[in-house]
């Protein structure tokens, strides 16, 4: 039997070499951190650099479409004078390869009008997607989606950055966005003002109509999706009125495919693309030329509004459609880099859309946004000047790939 105090002796050699042991490895093993993590942040740190660099120049041309885009938006009509069928029958002539609405249209201000005012024939539930929404068909047939606005325009929207329900002013913001970057990939989106009482529940559906109870004599619907609870409900201020945006339903079937960039959803747990520096080979090796130019070009539209819930895109005719963007204007006071991953990873950019991102620097972009209807009821000024950093962050992005000798 061994004695106490070898006992104890052993013990103390068996804890002291442990301990050596442990203090070897944590300094002369390489690190463990997911290699992305503080690759990503190198990155990040590379394009500050480049924003603090970065010179801008006065714009290089005026925006002619946007121009007559903001003319023909102002030539609207009387209510009587409008023809409700025949604008609804150009509207589903407008979408193409390249565009969703055809921002030229000499028409567009009448069928903007028509979007906010024509009468609402029957209001149902649409249950695509997570968010609740309602499903509209409006006086001559048309159907159209309504997103009812769930918080102040100031409101900040904390946590991840899909965190939050969708707000409706980034639905317009979107619209009004596409249009300046001369990619009318967005449908046609208006602000409008209806009343859950007097407009909806009349002529509701009965699946509607089982979502739909008062409070306190406001009425109130949760509609049917993944997050609608009655719990949670949306409905009627004091003055029975319910702002929210108006999208035109395109009329087209759409292909959904699975993005490349999605995130995991899950605290802790990071996606390929936040794992492989490399990645984008493989997204090449996979993907057309064409398909990548469409992801990077959402990509930098989504950073601009800060919506980082792309986890799906549909396209049509072979072309990304730039649909669902509720989840932007989230907090204007946070960038969140990496929505550009398809850009800083790839190096690829359209010279088209380069040059678009260049007539937009040095305040033009937030100058002709303030000239779009109904803006200001849905963009504060913090905002306006994180669209106009963050145009910026995505210049510098390009300054960085240059000067890192990746090819754009």
């Amino acid at each position: 039997m061994f004695r106490k105090k070898t006992v104890v002796a052993l013990g103390l050699i068996v804890i002291c070499t442990f301990f050596f042991m442990i203090q070897y490895l944590l300094k002369f093993l390489p690190s463990i951190e997911p290699p992305l993590k503080s690759n990503y942040e190198k990155i990040k740190e590379e394009i500050y650099k480049e924003l603090y660099r970065l010179t801008l120049k006065s714009p290089i041309q005026s925006l002619n479409k946007t121009e007559v885009f903001l003319s023909n938006l102002q030539d609207i009509a009387e209510l009587w004078q409008l023809n409700y069928e025949k604008l609804w029958l150009e509207a589903q002539t407008w979408p193409s390869g390249n565009q969703l609405t055809n921002i030229s249209s000499p028409n567009i201000g009448k069928v903007w009008l028509a979007l906010k005012t024509a009468k609402i024939l029957k209001a149902d539930v649409d249950t695509r997607g997570t968010q609740l929404k309602l499903l509209l068909t409006l006086k001559g047939n048309q159907q159209c989606v309504f997103k009812p606005q769930w918080y102040d325009k100031s409101r900040l929207i904390e946590g991840p950055v899909y965190a939050g329900k969708d707000r409706y002013g980034s639905e317009i913001t979107a619209f009004y966005l596409s249009v300046l970057l001369d990619k009318p990939l967005v449908p046609l989106s208006v602000e409008r003002t209806l009343s859950l009482k007097y407009d909806i529940m009349p002529v509701a559906s009965k699946r509607l109509l089982n979502t739909s109870f008062e409070i306190n004599n406001r009425t109130c619907v949760y509609g049917k999706c993944y997050y609608c609870h009655k719990e949670d409900p949306v409905c009627d201020d004091n003055q029975n009125s319910l702002t929210g945006a108006v999208i035109l339903n395109v009329k087209k079937s759409f292909s959904n495919y699975r993005s490349p960039w999605q995130r995991t959803y899950k605290k802790g747990k990071l996606a390929a693309w936040e794992i492989d520096p490399n990645y984008c080979k493989k997204v090449k090796s996979k993907l057309t030329k064409k398909r990548i130019f469409d992801l990077i070009d959402i990509a930098v539209f989504d950073f601009l509004i800060q919506n980082g819930d792309r986890h799906h895109y549909e396209t049509f005719e072979d072309s990304i459609v730039w649909v669902d963007n509720g989840k932007g204007l989230g907090n204007p006071y946070v960038q969140h880099i990496d929505i550009l991953a398809p850009l800083y990873q790839c190096c690829m950019m359209r010279r088209k859309s380069w040059l678009s991102l260049q007539y937009l620097a040095g305040g033009t972009l937030s100058k002709y946004l303030k000239l779009m209807p109904d803006i200001q009821n849905v963009l504060t000024d913090a905002h306006l000047k994180a669209l106009e950093e963050r145009l910026r962050l995505v210049l510098a992005t390009v300054e960085y790939c240059r000067r890192s000798g990746d090819r754009l």
